[in-house]
């Protein structure tokens, strides 16, 4: 996550950034913050992903502003994408885009049960079933609960490829219920060449927050899934 991101963030949670109201454009954002047009872009997309920011108008205007309103559900139930692909008799894939450790910023902190600036990992991966791209998911996980990861335990094959495999049996974090948003967004122009997409396709956006039997939050995830790509999501615990 840029700088940019976290001090519009910022702006976002104090409320200079008011719910329903565009932004500013992104040339008067570059100059407002000191950066490139292409930073306040990139910034913007991974605020629109996390569910800061929205897009309300395409492509040339590009206007985004804060959601005037979110809405929550509680599921049931929670499988990861290796487990449900197998279960289909599908051959699931991952390949790691992104692994690194930083600080939580304000809305992740709050999401996660933590401190502002306490250390979590993140971690982008590109899901695939039977070798197409289906998604595209961004974990975050508490640094304190997984001492010693590293980026090579989520590039296994098979089932070791799971992040709540790598979690259980490496930490014995057990994922026990989860809370899920889901929205549809247009797909930004990255996402939308991993996926294999042209840029503004619809495609949903899934936020969840899973929770040890102790009701701690152990894993925040974000993915961005293809209507198209025919797999479901069964969130029954059985």
């Amino acid at each position: 996550m840029n700088r940019l991101f976290q001090e519009i963030a910022r702006k976002i949670e104090d409320g200079t950034f008011k719910p329903g109201e565009p932004l500013p454009s992104p040339a008067d954002l570059a100059k407002m913050f000191g950066a490139t047009e292409a930073e306040v872009q990139v910034a913007l997309s991974e605020l629109i992903y996390e569910g800061l920011l929205e897009r309300v108008r395409p492509k040339p205007t590009g206007e985004v502003r804060v959601p005037p309103y979110r809405l929550w559900g509680t599921l049931g139930g929670i499988h990861s994408i290796t487990q449900e692909a197998r279960k289909r008799g599908q051959k699931p894939g991952t390949k790691v885009l992104f692994f690194d450790f930083v600080p939580a910023w304000p809305t992740l902190a709050a999401r996660m049960q933590m401190e502002v600036g306490e250390e979590v990992i993140v971690m982008e991966r590109l899901r695939t079933v039977d070798g197409e791209p289906v998604a595209i998911e961004t974990s975050y996980l508490p640094a304190k609960l997984m001492p010693g990861v590293t980026k090579e335990m989520f590039e296994q094959s098979g089932s070791a490829q799971s992040s709540f495999e790598v979690m259980q049996k490496q930490y014995g974090l057990v994922p026990h219920r989860a809370t899920d948003e889901l929205t549809v967004v247009a797909v930004e122009k990255r996402e939308a060449e991993l996926l294999g997409l042209e840029e503004g396709t619809p495609v949903l956006l899934r936020f969840r927050i899973t929770y040890s039997p102790e009701g701690v939050p152990i894993k925040s995830s974000r993915a961005l899934w293809k209507f198209r790509a025919g797999y479901q999501m069964d969130l029954t615990e059985e």
